[in-house]
This record gives structure tokens, C-alpha cells and sequence, in this order.
């Protein structure tokens, strides 16, 4: 999202008033405060206080334990003010960031099992290279052969396995954790040798698009596992796989997600997947575990017998059935069957005890991994640094280990100092800051368990043995050192005031987790204040309640402290709700978040303010094209000039967008009306106000300009504008568009459809080339 609540003036500089537009009422309690607190007065056109107009506990410039005075927690971070273009780019770069950080995958405690927000965030591009890294990591045939032995089969197996034998393409749509890639290794393995198959993966959006362009490349004979995480698919797309893999002679079986990936659209191609019965999974893996035990036992009565006597008490037991009723994933299931063969020889009436200890792992972990070891004459104190990176680490699971050290940097270096005395201060040698020295063994994934085979990551990331030890250490910072609360959340405060917005957004979520665990003090303690701060700071507001919202038990509580938000009489507020309408919590209930975004629209506090129209876009995105565009018509028409100019700048966002990943080139705005004549007429009446308005005219006739170029590659699209254009440029804007043409088709000579739309010139002579 932007960084500050200005949209600039079309040819101007970046001059105007400033972030600031309070009203009389801006000086009023928040709705959700619970107790008033006056805010500071700030001048118009004046950038906002670094520290805002409220200051959370961690913010105040108190007293630390060293006796020093400490900066606010915004001092901490290195916020750079900007100023908000409202060309849709601020908007790109967060959705992009918020895709890279699909934190609700990750389940671990009250945080609930989600999928997530689903949408297609692609920028529009003309002409520019779509090309993507792949990597390929092949599998062996010793692993394809575990999976084989302790595969269960799951409904529609036998089908699955025709299917994919007749289309050399077929999409597995099922949860995670729900067995999904032992199932793709299954069926690959009966169309294919077991030496041949690999696992595609790509970090970027549009795997299966960059596949059909490079299948000469990427596809030979043998079988390819892709997982497309949380991205759409479509039936044109897997047409065009199936054909090219059977050139190939190769098999695809794609592993994606319900939702996003709908086996009732995309059949005879797709099939639910559901997880196989986890009593079973169990017991076959206690089966193989326990296989040869016997023969390696230094017990004296252990045999076979015993093995097989054990294995059904656990699965008879009322204890493990509960267990199992719990087990989140069938990974998890084949972890607690190897607990339980751990203790083959332990007592029945201990089996409680192994539950707990199988349940509490990770957490047993995450404090082994952030224990302070006893004083020694060596090392008189565990050097902070190593603590703070192990932390960072955690939280910053699957990012660049750049953003790894330069959050665990500001933590130990920044932050922890001002709640530390330390003397004598520790030694820093920089080769004794090597990885392998900061992250132990047992903390990071090895090579061949990296999920999705990404053993080569180019640029390298953090890599936890297991995604949920993330949870776990969140977990234990918050509940298990309550000193470490305060500089918690002054880190964080100072992470999302970053120049980085992927580490943004992972410090937002970090602080949705929090919310899960403890929802009345970090709302007091951190969110509330940064909801009432700069926009960095609100829109890290509005994606913690997100994050929080993942919790069954948080919703409620989160929707009703977004409407709080809506009726407090501080803009701030007022623009965190507008901000936390276009997250996943908007998506939930559309004519809800609709009537509420009409309703801050129509404010004049947020008059100048872009986050009503990335919400609105979000929305559109977001899988309600329908309802957004007839609100949009409705707001355009609207006496309210505040909605007009946010349906403009709405359409400003939008028009850079593409339909989908085999439809780049085509604005997703103009595919909604290619088939609709009402939507068409509802775009006509958009373009037209953006063409014409003071401040957004000179962005709309450039991203008109795209649109036309977009049309060179695209019949269908060339042909949709030769009549729509026409109707946008009709009078009073016949006269620039004449202009406007002219000029565009003297710097794109091979443009057709600038050509086919280029007025012919007046005759008697050559055209003026000005425009009134």
C-alpha cells in the first residue's frame, strides 16, 4: 500500500496538502479507545509525526533498564515519507508482497486452517518479458519407492489413475497436508519409471502459463509433479498441457487448491482430493517403522509378536483416536507414529504422557532454541545477536535470508540494547557470525526436505525443519519470556515502518498471530496505536485484524473492531477501515463491505485518500467483479464528487490489471464488458469522468494508450475497442482524442489499432497537432 494519503495533482509536482486533513472532529477519542486521549496538534501541509498522535507503551520516550532515555518505536524504523501517486503501483508492489506471504498456510495453535486471500494481482504488461525461473529437482527412485510402500489410497484413486493416463494431465485439488503429493508420486509412478520423475517449482505466479511456452524445454519423457500453492488454474490452460505433454510423451499432475482450483469447472481435468482415512496412515507407518525392530533390540522379549500386539493397543486406543480426530495434516500423523514407535516398549499407562510430549515438540524446541545457557568463565552471556537472528529466522520462514539479517539486525543491535545492560558488551567478530554457527542443525531444513524441492534458492531463504516451528516460537517469545513483550512489539512497530514491503507484511502477520493469542492486549498495546499512525502503520493495521481473522473465534471480534474503526471520528481510524474492506475480512460479506466503503467514500476526511479505491480494487480482484463494477456505475453517477473521484481512481488502478495468466495482455476491465453490454456502457461512463477530470486526465489517456497497444495482440480485444473507444472519445473529447491519436500512431507507426481509430486528417492540409 502507499506510504502517505496524498494523491497528486496530474502534472504537477508532488506539492499539496499534506497527510494530515484533519477535521474538527479528528480531536475527539477514537470509538474504540478506553479512555480519550488528545492528540497532538499538527499544521496542515505538514509531514506527520514520526511518533503520531498516539504512542503505544513501547513508543513512549521512557526510561529503559540501563537508565538511558529510549526512542519511540517509529524512531526505530527507517520510514521514508512518500507521496502516493495513485497509479496503481503501490498497489501492485503490496499485492505482490501479500502473495509472497501466505502466513495463514501455516497452522499451529488458535491460528486457524485457511486458505487465504485467492486472487489474480498481475500487472498489466505490453511487450515485456514474461519469463519466469523454474526449477526442476529430480527424484530419486529410493524416495518414490518409501512413498509407494506407505501410500493409502485415497477416494477416486482408480479414476485418477485413468484419467491421467488418457490426458497426460491432471490437477489434484485438495488441502494441504492432505497427502496430496504422495498421491501425485502414486500415480505418476504407474504411467512412468520411478527414475524419471521431478518436481517443477517457481516462487513467481504463472507457473503452468511459463510451462506451455517453454514445454520443448521442460517437459521429457517421464512424470513432473508442479504445486501451484494458492494460484487459479484454467480449463484453457490444461487443454494446452495435455496436448504439448503428450507430444512430450510426459505426465502432469498438478497439485492445487480448493477454491482457487474448482474440479467442477475444470472437469474432466481436475479432482477433489480428500486425505485418506489418518487411522490407516497410521498404521502403516507404524507397521513399516517397527518392520525390523526385533532383530536391532536389545530387549530380551521383543519379537515380532510384541511389535504386532503394540500396533493394535495404539490403534485401539481411545486416547490416540482422540489424537488423531485433532491431527491437522497426514504429515503430522506420520511424525506422531514415529513417537509412538519411540516408545514400543514404554507402558500403556504412560501413552498420555507421549501424547502431550508429541503435541508440545515444536514448542520443546522453539525454548530449546531460545534458552540462555548457564553463565560459564568462556561466555558470561549468550551473545544477542545469535538469539535475535534464531527469532528472526522464525518469523521471516521462506523469505531471503537478506531480510533475515536485516530484521535480526535491527532487533539485536536496535531494539534490545535499550532493555539490556550488558557489560562487558560481547565481542563481535564478523567469521563468527557464520549460519551454521547462528542456526543450529535441528532449526533449519535440510536438502532433501525442503518442500517443493527448492534446494537451489536463488537468492538463498530461511528454511525451517518444520513450517509450524514458526508458530511455536511466536508462542514462546509472547507467553515464555514476559520481558521480551515490550521490545516484541517496538520490533515490530519499527518493521513495518520499513522500506521493504514484503518484510512489512510479514510484520503485520506476525502481529495477526499475536492477536490470535492474546487479542485484548496487543490490540491495546500495538495495533490500536498503529492504526491511528501513518499509512505504513494502517495498513500494517488492517492485515494483522486479517491475519486474525484466520482464528473461528476472532471473526466476529474483528469485523466488529473494523466498524469501529468506521464510526470513530478520527480519519485515521476511519481510513484503517477503509484499508482492512479490502483484506480478506471484505471478502466475507461483499454488500457489507461494499455499503461500508460507499459510507467512507462519501467522507470528506478521506477525500484524499486512495485507500477506498484499492480496496474497491482488491475486492474486484478478489472474486466480486460484479457487485464492485455495478458499485463503481453507481458512484460515478453519484452526485457525491468525493465517490466520483474515488470510482476514478478505482479505474485508474484496475485498467493495469490483465484478465488472467493466458490472458496478460488483456485488460481485465475490458474482458468483464467484451461480453456484457452493461458493464460496457458502465466503462464508458468511467473513462469518459477519468478523461476529463482536473487531476486524472493525463493518467487515463496514457493508460488508454496501453489499452490500444494491448489490442495489437489480441483480435478479440482490437475489435471490443474499435466500438468502445468511439463512445469514450465522443464529444466534448472529440477534439483531444483526435489529437491524442495522432500522436500516439506517429510513435507506434505498426500499431493497427491506433491506425483503425486515428481520425482521417482534415482535408486541405495537415492536422494542427493541438488540442483544445
Amino acid at each position: 500500500m502507499s506510504e502517505t494519503e496524498q494523491a497528486v495533482a496530474e502534472g504537477a509536482a508532488a506539492e499539496g496538502p499534506g497527510e494530515d486533513l484533519s477535521s474538527p472532529a479528528d480531536s475527539g477519542p477514537a470509538a474504540d479507545d478506553p479512555a480519550p486521549s488528545a492528540p497532538e496538534p499538527v499544521e496542515p501541509g505538514a509531514a506527520p509525526p514520526s511518533d503520531g498522535t498516539e504512542a503505544t507503551p513501547a513508543a513512549d520516550p521512557t526510561t529503559a533498564k540501563n537508565g538511558a532515555p529510549r526512542p519511540s518505536a517509529q524512531e526505530t524504523g527507517r520510514q521514508a515519507p512518500r507521496r502516493e501517486t495513485g497509479d496503481g503501483g503501490d498497489f501492485t508492489r503490496y499485492q505482490q508482497a501479500r502473495q509472497q506471504n501466505a502466513l495463514n498456510k501455516l497452522k499451529r495453535s488458535a491460528v486457524a486452517n485457511g486458505s487465504g486471500s485467492a486472487f489474480y494481482a498481475e500487472q498489466l504488461t505490453l511487450g515485456a518479458d514474461t519469463g519466469i525461473e523454474i526449477q526442476v529437482l529430480s527424484v530419486s527412485a529410493l524416495t518414490v519407492a518409501q512413498h509407494l510402500d506407505s501410500h493409502q489410497d485415497v477416494d477416486q484413486q482408480a479414476q485418477m489413475a485413468s484419467r491421467l493416463a488418457a490426458q497426460h494431465v491432471l490437477v489434484l485439488a485438495g488441502q494441504p497436508g492432505s497427502g496430496r503429493q504422495s498421491t501425485a508420486l502414486k500415480l505418476l509412478a504407474g504411467c512412468c519409471p520411478d527414475d524419471s520423475i521431478k518436481i517443477l517449482h517457481s516462487e513467481a505466479q504463472g507457473i503452468l502459463q511459463a510451462l506451455c511456452r517453454r514445454a520443448d524445454e521442460l517437459l521429457t519423457p517421464g512424470g513432473f509433479v508442479v504445486d501451484l500453492d494458492d494460484q487459479p488454474v484454467k480449463l484453457s490452460t490444461l487443454e494446452t498441457l495435455g496436448h504439448l505433454a503428450r507430444k512430450q510423451r510426459a505426465f502432469l499432475v498438478v497439485i492445487g487448491e480448493p477454491g482457487p482450483v474448482d474440479p467442477d469447472r475444470l472437469r474432466p481435468h481436475a479432482v477433489e482430493h480428500r486425505r485418506p482415512a489418518l487411522g490407516d496412515v497410521l498404521a502403516v507407518h507404524l507397521r513399516r517403522l517397527l518392520a525390523g525392530h526385533p532383530g536391532a533390540c536389545t530387549q530380551p522379549d521383543c519379537t515380532a509378536e510384541h511389535t504386532t500386539a503394540f500396533i493394535s493397543r495404539m490403534l485401539e486406543s481411545q486416547q490416540v483416536q482422540r489424537t488423531l480426530d485433532g491431527a491437522p495434516s497426514v504429515r503430522s500423523v506420520v511424525e506422531f507414529a514415529d513417537v509412538l514407535a519411540q516408545h514400543v516398549h514404554a507402558e500403556d499407562s504412560s501413552l498420555g504422557e507421549v501424547i502431550g510430549q508429541w503435541r508440545d515438540r515444536l514448542r520443546r524446541l522453539a525454548k530449546q532454541l531460545l534458552h540462555v545457557p548457564a553463565e560459564t568463565s568462556q561466555s558470561p552471556v549468550l551473545d544477542p545477536h545469535r538469539q535475535a537472528f534464531r527469532i528472526a529466522y522464525a518469523f521471516f520462514h521462506g523469505h531471503p535470508l537478506s531480510d533475515v539479517f536485516e530484521a535480526g539486525e535491527v532487533l539485536s543491535a536496535t531494539v534490545l540494547p535499550r532493555y539490556e545492560t550488558r557489560e562487558p558488551a560481547p565481542t563481535n567478530h564478523v567469521f563468527e557470525r557464520e549460519l551454521d554457527q547462528l542456526i543450529p542443525q535441528e532449526m533449519r531444513a535440510g536438502a532433501d526436505a525442503t518442500p517443493g524441492g527448492r534446494v537451489d534458492d536463488n537468492p538463498r531463504r530461511a528454511r525451517l525443519v518444520d513450517e509450524e516451528l514458526m508458530h511455536a516460537v511466536i508462542e514462546v517469545v509472547w507467553h515464555d519470556y514476559d520481558s521480551l513483550r515490550d521490545p516484541l512489539r517496538e520490533w515490530l512497530t519499527a518493521l513495518v515502518a520499513g522500506p521493504l514491503e514484503r518484510i512489512r507484511v510479514r510484520a503485520a502477520q506476525i502481529a495477526g498471530i499475536l492477536l490470535s493469542h492474546d487479542f485484548d492486549s496487543v490490540y491495546r498495546d500495538l495495533i490500536r496505536h498503529w492504526a491511528g499512525e501513518s499509512a505504513a502503520y494502517r495498513q500494517s493495521a488492517a492485515l494483522a485484524l486479517e491475519m486474525a481473522a484466520h482464528d473461528p473465534r476472532l471473526v466476529h471480534r474483528v469485523r466488529g473492531q473494523i466498524r469501529s474503526w468506521l464510526s470513530s471520528p478520527r480519519w485515521q481510524l476511519q481510513d484503517s477501515a477503509a484499508r482492512a474492506y479490502g483484506t480478506l475480512v471484505g471478502a466475507q460479506d461483499v454488500p457489507d463491505t461494499l455499503w461500508a466503503l460507499r459510507e467512507l467514500g462519501s467522507r470528506p476526511e478521506l477525500a484524499f485518500s486512495s485507500s477506498v479505491a484499492f480496496s474497491m480494487s482488491w475486492l474486484y480482484l478478489a472474486g466480486a467483479p460484479g457487485p464492485t463494477a455495478d458499485a463503481l456505475d453507481r458512484w460515478i453517477t453519484s452526485e457525491d464528487d468525493h465517490l466520483s473521484q474515488h470510482a476514478i481512481r478505482t479505474l485508474l488502478i484496475l485498467s493495469r490489471y490483465g484478465a488472467g495468466p493466458d490472458r496478460r495482455d488483456r485488460p481485465v476491465l475490458a474482458d468483464t464488458a467484451m461480453t456484457d453490454p452493461d458493464r460496457a456502457d458502465a466503462l464508458v461512463r468511467l473513462w469518459r469522468h477519468a478523461l476529463m477530470g482536473k487531476d486524472s486526465s493525463t493518467r487515463a489517456w496514457d493508460l488508454l494508450r496501453r489499452w490500444l497497444l494491448a489490442g495489437d495482440a489480441d483480435k478479440e480485444l482490437a475489435a471490443f475497442l474499435e466500438v468502445l473507444v468511439p463512445r469514450i472519445c465522443a464529444r466534448p473529447l472529440s477534439l483531444r482524442a483526435g489529437f491524442y491519436l495522432g500522436m500516439w500512431a506517429g510513435r507506434h507507426p505498426d500499431s493497427r489499432t491506433l491506425r483503425q481509430l486515428r481520425p482521417p486528417p482534415p482535408r486541405g492540409g495537415r492536422a494542427t497537432g493541438s488540442a483544445s
